[in-house]
């Protein structure tokens, strides 16, 4: 599943912006310890940004963006007898 992850960059011309990078959730949690998914993050902000000459994401930053994947997989209050798209209506992610 593809997700979306707010950070700053540092730009080549010295400006600063907050940008969005998009990475796939699998790529992400196959990475186990906290610095690989922090220099996963920023990988994939230069990936997507080629003129990012620094990229601001932090292992507290790294804390939140676990939380709310953990949040997207948590299924306890799935009811048994409703489908995915019906569980998906009464989830409220953010």
């Amino acid at each position: 599943m593809e997700h979306m992850v707010s950070v700053n960059i540092l730009k080549e011309d010295k400006s600063e912006e907050e940008v969005e990078i998009y990475f796939e959730t699998d790529d992400f949690e196959e990475l186990v310890e906290a610095e690989e998914k922090v220099a996963f993050i920023k990988e994939q902000a230069k990936k997507q940004y080629e003129d990012a000459r620094k990229v601001y994401f932090t292992k507290k930053d790294l804390k939140e963006l676990q939380e709310e994947i953990d949040d997207i997989y948590d299924k306890s209050d799935w009811h048994n007898d409703e489908t995915f798209d019906e569980f998906m209506e009464h989830e409220d992610f953010y």
